[in-house]
């Protein structure tokens, strides 16, 4: 019974991971390992017959094994990292074919529509707003996608001067309040201490912009958020907790890789790009900061992050 559970923990983290399983680190661990134990045997039964000495022949044995031990984690490390590289060329395609085609569908009704002769000025007006939305969104996309970019070539530069979380925070629940009331999700804010962080205050509003984004979209109809400041050691945490979905234990070691979404999010109908958590993870280590998360399915999530305080 043991040996058939973890073959099916094996399959199963393979397909969570939504890799083929020659692509699947785990899979391979288990094939390299059955190749050298049975390497091992087959050298071992050769040695004993052909070697008279029996120190001689352990030695060959453990040799061989070494060899094939290495080759075999070479190669894994090597199919580790194409199917990374595949994972993020497919998912960035699926990215930019998702989030650009609605908007470039929306410009093209839009624009027959604006055209259309027995159109009244107030209609036109509405349909150069929803041009004007849509644009907005394509444009937060790439600049993204741009920062993603500085960040993996080491252009990614960030300022250092005080900074409020309190009045970011304010400030993104007041952008953010009309998304709240349609969504029905009411959102608390409690600062417990008021200092200022060192860190970079246009790159702080996104990460912050972006949590409370997140906790919107995820939580349930009605729902509740609680954010909260608070001072641990010579750092400012800030902490966001919803009481949304949640995200499944196998797929919370993947939450702040690029492109990923959590797949029981997906039901909820987010236009997510994967890339938020990431950035905001990226920012906070550079500003020297810590970022992290606790979740539970069904029960919600809490992210938090720490970063120094302003001397």
């Amino acid at each position: 019974m043991p040996p058939f559970r973890i073959k099916f923990n094996v399959f199963s983290e393979c397909s969570e991971s939504r890799l083929a399983l020659w692509e699947c680190p785990p899979f391979l661990f288990v094939v390299m390992g059955i190749v050298n134990v049975i390497t091992t045997i087959t050298v071992y039964v050769f040695a004993v017959e052909l070697v008279d000495e029996p120190q001689l022949a352990a030695l060959i044995v453990v040799g061989v094994s070494a060899l094939i031990f290495l080759i075999g984690n070479f190669l894994i490390t090597g199919f580790n990292k194409i199917a990374e590289a595949n994972r993020l060329k497919s998912e960035f395609l699926n990215l930019v074919s998702h989030q650009l085609r609605t908007p470039l569908s929306v410009f093209k009704w839009t624009l027959e529509l604006v055209n259309h002769r027995n159109q009244t000025e107030a209609k036109t007006a509405n349909y150069l707003n929803i041009l004007g939305e849509h644009t907005e969104r394509m444009v937060r996309l790439v600049n993204l996608l741009l920062d993603v970019s500085r960040i993996e070539a080491g252009r990614f530069i960030l300022q250092r001067s005080p900074v409020s979380l309190e009045r970011l925070t304010t400030e993104a629940l007041h952008s953010l309040k009309p998304y709240a009331d349609s969504s029905r999700v009411a959102i608390a804010f409690e600062a417990k201490n008021k200092r200022d962080v060192r860190g970079d205050v246009e790159r702080l509003r996104m990460v912050i912009q972006n949590l409370v984004d997140n906790a919107i979209r995820y939580s349930s109809e009605a729902g509740a958020v609680s954010i909260t400041t608070v001072e641990r050691g010579g750092d400012i945490e800030w902490r966001i907790n919803d009481r949304g979905a949640g995200i499944p234990k196998s797929q919370q070691k993947y939450i702040f890789q690029k492109f990923f979404r959590a797949t029981n999010g997906a039901h909820q109908q987010t236009q997510g790009t994967g890339l938020g958590l990431y950035i905001a993870q990226q920012i906070v280590k550079e500003l020297g900061g810590t970022i992290g998360f606790e979740s539970e399915e069904g029960k919600g999530s809490t992210f938090w992050f720490r970063l120094p305080i302003y001397k």
